[in-house]
């Protein structure tokens, strides 16, 4: 008990940046207009859901997304006619960005890069 204790102590405070995390999203000119959406599922109706237009095309659209103990967070991009494209649960503590473009093959997301909230620079 005392050990865990003194790794606890060691190891000092989480981060305040590990609370959150920033996921962005931009749209590449296409023909349909895509949204970003996210919500956090858990096991009751919780506040958090966002739903963002990505307009103009390549212009990035962040959202910050703070971290829940009791539920996850389900982001997608959409547009009509096609299957949304899931973006996998960020890494708290991080910038991520993603690529999205609808095409006649169908939606694709795809990463464009990741980087520390606290260090980040533009």
């Amino acid at each position: 008990m005392i050990v865990l204790s003194l790794i606890a102590l060691l190891a000092g405070p989480a981060a305040a940046e590990d609370r959150s995390a920033v996921v962005c999203v931009r749209a590449v000119q296409g023909p349909r207009p895509l949204t970003y959406s996210g919500e956090l599922v858990g096991k009751r109706p919780l506040p958090g859901a966002f739903k963002l237009p990505l307009t103009p095309a390549g212009k990035d659209i962040c959202q910050t997304l703070l971290r829940s103990k009791i539920a996850e967070w389900k982001l997608e991009v959409t547009t009509s006619g096609f299957t949304a494209c899931s973006l996998p649960p960020p890494t708290f503590g991080k910038r991520v960005y993603y690529r999205a473009k609808a095409a006649a093959s169908g939606l694709k997301c795809e990463p464009i890069g990741t980087y520390p909230i606290g260090n980040w620079k533009q």
